[in-house]
This record gives structure tokens, sequence and C-alpha cells, in this order.
């Protein structure tokens, strides 16, 4: 069987990061040039390997792909063996192969498509192309490397890159004097440095409003390397040191009037020049910049989060332009195999340049999830790369997880790709394996996502909103049966006193296509017989024991034996005004209420339904492996992606009617806090098919962060609607427009902990 699929496709270059030592300028030199070799090579950071917590933040902060050497050694490679999920990608561990191939897009693509655009005389470059020659011993030299950018000789890569740049580009040659001022007008240059970004886009806003200078030592390791990562965070600054303030204050005084004329956003009352340095005692005293300069510490080491804490810098991974493409869907295996053809690529097609790779990011624009069992949409968890190459890619170091799919990395020639669905339990599986915990699915996890299946998916489950549909099913055990009309006077819930009916709360539920506007019990009841949830038949009675039994349609016949005596009988006399007996089937079959499956199906699809595309696994098993948790069981567990980097977690309890326990609430909050908060927003929910008392609600608050709201808690009034809050809007001062899971905390607060009622 085949299906086909959309699948949204972005190339982009490879991300290195450039593993130097501290105090290493050779190093450092040798970094920045092969940066500058590379297409999208600006925005590549250099990680000084000294300080792993630094490094790794470094790494985490900028998505990196991969980790090169400048230099080989012991040292080193034990650093590089830290991050077994971003192997070496290719099969070479060179750049370039025998000093002469290179093995990842260079800039050779956008020098010769900037070539044939000016050909055709059609604007391309917005400002004018410079080649700048200085002196090695000039003591600016280091920053002119790292702004313009200069390229290796050709010994070391096999291309004269420089010639090149001057061959296809016709720059403008200049030679920087160490008695000279530095051009005043760098800003308004195309040097190499800017090559590299040459027809990219980037994946998130730029940083332009940061932009300004740099102020510190040219001869300080640390300021050198503050600079060229601030630049590589797409900043534009120019280096200034107070030591050499007669080259540079040209440049500073003209480039600062470039910044003060630029529209600001914040208006024109507050506009300013962002200086920055590596610590706030550095830029205490800034006269040079007077009362136009906005001091901005990086204090790059501080603090436990994220490297540039506080300052909201966004380091872009830059991409070309989109394209989509029909995959097929082959479902005749184990698991669904997603075939598709690229296409056209944004690189020469040139068999010189076939040795060359880049990373294609895939994203599916519908899933082929089939009831939450298969996904192509992985979560961003590096510590993953491995597994997504083995299990969907079929080449162990050549996936990477991203924001917003799966990068694989192809050669610049590779037309073809298979890739195969990932079972959705298992991801969650190796999730909490990679952060110290054993999981597996429980059996009320394996009948529960049975049930999903049975119904078709999450979204064909929401009949069990139906308060009667719940009650008709744990009414009647898997032995009992009940006739047609019975079933829809109980999924009807008439009240005998009030003669309020209760189905009209849903009578605009959609279950399916009909024809009439509103749905009836008839509707719902038709619905449950066609999915499997009942099964039809004749209850009889055996002429010689007197004793009545059930039997299946498909097993009636004219002459039947009694199931307990065992003595033949005809059916036919007892056929007239005979009324159809049901019975629950198959999985509702079961004496076990499904291990309790209904509240964790209707919670599930409430999430579906109103946040963004997700994937989950229901009941699983939890255990330490070397996380500090209790052993326990989760309910369900839902991942999906935010706004911001971290990915998104839900783990839940839900429960029919008893009581959510204190043991409940501990053992969920130890789970979410092994998970660490600069990478992931863990969220503890808490439903139930009825009311919380006042103990259960101070329980549950209980698993509350102090620094944020991550506690969720639905009842029946919030799992029945088809709008979450439908209900309880009309209740409490709340945000009836709940859209995210911070929403649904938020809400939380408002209606359970410090309730806000509307007054009546």
């Amino acid at each position: 069987m085949q299906n086909t699929l959309s699948i949204r496709i972005k190339y982009r270059p490879i991300k290195i990061g450039w593993c130097v030592h501290e105090g290493n300028f050779q190093g450092l030199d040798e970094a920045m040039r092969l940066s500058h070799t590379l297409w999208g090579g600006r925005h590549n950071p250099i990680i000084p390997i000294n300080d792993p917590n630094y490094a790794r933040k470094l790494i985490n902060t900028f998505r990196v792909d991969a980790l090169y050497p400048v230099s080989s050694d012991p040292e080193m490679e034990k650093f590089i063996g830290q991050f077994p999920h971003l192997p070496w990608p290719l099969f070479h561990k060179e750049l370039f192969i025998d000093g002469k191939i290179n093995t990842v897009l260079d800039v050779q693509h956008p020098l010769r498509f900037i070539y044939e655009q000016r050909q055709k005389n059609l604007p391309v470059l917005r400002v004018a192309p410079s080649l700048f020659q200085w002196d090695q011993d000039d003591p600016l030299s280091r920053i002119f490397l790292a702004t313009m950018g200069a390229y290796p000789p050709q010994e070391e890569t096999g291309h004269q890159y420089e010639s090149m740049f001057e061959n296809y580009l016709n720059p403008v040659n200049l030679t920087l004097s160490k008695q000279n001022p530095v051009p005043d007008d760098l800003h308004e240059r195309f040097f190499p440095n800017t090559l590299t970004e040459a027809l990219l886009h980037r994946d998130c806003n730029p940083n332009g409003e940061k932009a300004g200078f740099y102020y510190g030592d040219t001869n300080n390791f640390e300021d050198v390397i503050n600079f060229w990562n601030l630049r590589a965070s797409d900043i534009d600054l120019f280096f200034y040191d107070p030591s050499h303030a007669q080259r540079l204050d040209g440049l500073k005084d003209n480039y600062t009037k470039a910044l003060l004329a630029q529209p600001s956003r914040f208006g024109d009352a507050t506009k300013w020049v962002n200086v920055w340095g590596k610590n706030h005692e550095v830029l205490k005293d800034i006269p040079a910049f007077g009362s136009n300069g906005m001091r901005c510490a990086v204090d790059s080491r501080q603090g436990d989060g994220g490297i540039w804490n506080g300052l909201n810098i966004k380091p872009p991974v830059m991409h070309f332009d989109s394209q989509s493409c029909l995959a097929t869907v082959s479902e005749n295996q184990d698991q669904p195999v997603v075939s598709f053809e690229f296409p056209d690529k944004p690189f020469l097609q040139d068999g010189r340049l076939a040795h060359q790779h880049a990373i294609a990011s895939l994203w599916p624009i519908t899933d082929i999830s089939n009831g939450g069992d298969w996904t192509l949409q992985v979560p961003y968890i590096p510590e993953l790369n491995e597994y997504f190459g083995r299990e969907c890619h079929f080449q162990w170091n050549g996936a990477r997880a991203e924001r917003e799919g799966l990068g694989v990395v192809v050669g610049i020639n590779h037309d073809i790709m298979t890739l195969k669905a990932l079972r959705c339990r298992e991801v969650i599986s190796k999730m909490f394996e990679a952060f110290g915990i054993k999981s597996k699915p429980s059996p009320a996890g394996l009948i529960c996502n049975r049930l999903i299946q049975q119904m078709h998916g999450l979204q064909g489950c929401r009949v069990f909103k139906i308060s009667g549909v719940r009650e008709l099913i744990e009414e009647y055990g898997p032995d009992k049966s009940f006739t047609r009309s019975g079933a829809i006077e109980a999924i009807r819930q008439k009240d005998p006193q009030t003669k309020v009916v209760a189905f009209s709360k849903f009578e605009n539920l959609f279950i399916e296509p009909r024809e009439t506007q509103k749905i009836s019990p008839e509707d719902a009841l038709k619905y449950l017989v066609k999915n499997g949830v009942f099964r039809v038949g004749l209850e009889l009675e055996c002429k010689s024991c007197e004793l009545t039994f059930w039997k299946h349609l498909d097993d009636v016949k004219t002459v039947l034996n009694c199931e307990y005596c065992g003595n033949e009988f005809n059916i036919t006399p007892q056929l007239r005004d005979r009324d159809w007996a049901y019975r629950r089937s198959g999985l509702f079959g079961r004496d076990d209420n499904q291990f309790g499956s209904i509240p964790v199906i209707l919670t599930l699809q409430q999430l579906d339904t109103h946040m963004d595309p997700a994937i989950y696994a229901t009941s699983m098993e939890i255990e330490p492996k070397t996380a500090s948790i209790d052993k326990c069981e989760t309910d369900f567990v839902l991942l999906t992606k935010a706004y911001e980097p971290r990915v998104q977690i839900v783990i839940g309890e839900c429960k029919t009617r008893k009581e959510i326990a204190e043991q409940d609430v501990s053992n969920l909050t130890k789970v979410a806090d092994a998970f660490p908060r600069e990478r992931f927003e863990v969220f503890i929910l808490f439903s139930k098919l009825d009311g919380f008392s006042d103990e259960e609600v101070e329980r549950c608050k209980k698993a509350q962060d102090p620094y944020r709201k991550r506690v969720i808690m639905l009842t029946d009034r919030e799992l029945e609607p088809y709008f979450i809050y439908e209900r309880t809007e009309k209740e409490f001062a709340i945000d009836k427009h709940a859209i995210s899971l911070g929403d649904l905390a938020k809400n939380t607060v408002d209606i359970f902990f410090t309730p806000k009622p509307i007054p009546s």
C-alpha cells in the first residue's frame, strides 16, 4: 500500500565548531582562515576547549553540527569524545582531501552565482567588493583577519581562493599600513568575510539592533574569541582597542554616525550604540563612546544557563530557500518507508565539486502518524542524533536533530532519499535514556495505544467526550448485555428528577460526517458499533435448562446449541419482537476498565486538537538509571516544540474518579526535574473525569516550579467541550483562548491555586 506525503526541504551548510586550545593564537588564526573558505563560514563559532562547561554552552547555543580540531593531539580528541552525538559526518576526517578537494560547501558557489548575476547586469551586491592586504606583524592583523577575512595558502586547500575572489568580483585592492588609520567606510564594503553569508537566509530574526563595537585588547585571546563569536551570532561589530585609537577613531565615528541614523524600534529618543566587552569591569570607563554607548558585558562564562545570559542573542542557522516535494509512503513493511526525489538544488552542478556536502533539513508538512504510532517529526534533542541516523537515515553519523525537523547530510549531487519512520514511544524512550532514565511501555500503555488505533487516531476518540457513552461502557461489564433502546437512553442521560437531558451539551460534537446539523444518541451508538466498541447479538433462552446466554450476530443460526447444557433448540420462536442485545467487544470487552485508558485518551485528544504537532507515548514504566527519580509510572508523555529553542514535554497522571495521591505528585515532580531547564520546558499535567478535591489541589500545587508555572489541571469540564475552556470561562476570569501549554499552566493557577471566580 502506498500513500503520498508532502515534505518541506531546506538546504543549509554544515555548521562547524572550530576547536582550539585556550591561548593558541596560531590555531585561532587557522580557524578564522578556514571559515572564510566555507559558505556560511562567518557563522561558525570558535570553541576554546580548556573550559568544558563554557565550550558546551557555545556548542549548544550555536547548534553546532560537527566539531573540527584545528590541531591534532590527545587532549583535543578527548574533548571531542565528550560529544558522541556530534560525530564528523563525512567519510574523510579532513576538511580538504589530500589538501586538494573540499568536502563541505565552499565559497566557489556564491562567487560564481554572484559573477553570473553581475554578468547579466542584475543587482546582487549592495556594497563594493574589497580585498585588503596587511602586514602580519601589524598589531591589528588578527582583528583584520576576523573582520575582513583572508584565505589559507593554496598548498593547504588546493584552491586559489584569493585569486577566485579577484577574478569573479573584480574588487578594489587596498593595503592597510601600520602607520595609517583604518578606512572609515569598512561597514560599506564587501569582503571575504561577507562573502561567506551571501545568498543565505537566517532561521531567526537578525540581531541588527545589537550592532556596534567590541571594546577590548587585540592581544587578549578571550577578547578575540568573543569578537569572532558575537559576529558569528549575526551581530555587525567592529573591534575597538583604545590603545590604537588613532587608527580606529575614524571608523568608530563614521560607523557610530551610520548606526544612529538608522530607524530605531525604540524611537529616536532612545538611540544608542552597543559597546561590547568581556565583563562589566572593562566597560566601566569608555570615554571614547560618550553618552551614546550602551554597555553590553558578555560575561560568557558566568552562570549555569546559556552563554550571554540576559542579552537574548540567538545565533542563526543559515539556510537556502525552502522547497517542497511529494514523497511516497510505503506501508508494506514493518514500518512506513518514505522515498522522494530532491528538488532543484541551490548549488553549482560541477563535477569538480561533487565531493562537497550540505545538510538537507526535512520537515513533513503532515505527519505519517497512524494512531500516534509512527513519526518523521523528530524533537530537537541532539543527543539522539546517532539513533536518528541508524534508525531513520541508515547512516549513523549523518543525521542531525533540528528545531524544525531532521537534518541529513547529503552530497550536493545526491538525488534520491529514503527514510524510515520512527516509532513514537521509542523516540520518547531514547529521550529518557539520554537523561539517565530507563523506560518501557506498560501493559496499560499498550492497551491504550491499541484503543487509539482501533478508533483511527485521537480525533476518532471524540465520542468518549460524551459522558453518557462513558457511563454506558462503565456500567455494563463485558458479560452484561444491554438493548439498543437502553443504550440510547443511557447515552441521553435524562435526569429523572429535573428532566434535564445531559446529552444536549454534546449535540454539536463532530465525530464523523453526518447529514443532520446536530448529533443524536443514535449517531453515537452507531459510531461505537462501527468502530468495534460494542458488538451486536441476541440474548436467547434455552428451552432445556431455561438459562439465558448471548450470541454474536455472526454466530446466530436457526438451530443453536446451548452454551450451558449443550442441547439443541430452534431460536425462531424467540425472534418475534426481539430487541438486539449489545455487549462490549475487543479491548473494551476486558474486565479491567481498559486500565483507565479513557481519561488518558481524552486528555491527549484535547492537547492534540489545540496544541502544536506533537508525538506522544501512552503509559510508561519509568525507573532511574543515573537520574534522581523514583521508580514509577506516567500515564502519558508528550513532546512538542516551543517557539523557543527548548523542547516542551508533558508528563501526565490521568484518573477517572480516583484521587491524585501524594506519591503521584512526588514521582512526576522528580521526573520533571531530571531534565535540564535550559534545554527543556517540562509540564506536569493532572486530569480527572471528575472534580478535584481541595486536598488534591494542594497536592498538585506542590509540583509547581518556584520560577515558572508548569502544573496543568483539567477536569471533565475542560475535557468534554471542543474548546478547552468553553465552560470554564463562564465561572472564572481566565484566558479562554489558551493555545499553548504555558497558557494552560497559567489558567490552572487562576482556576485552582488562586481562583479568580467571576462575580455572579
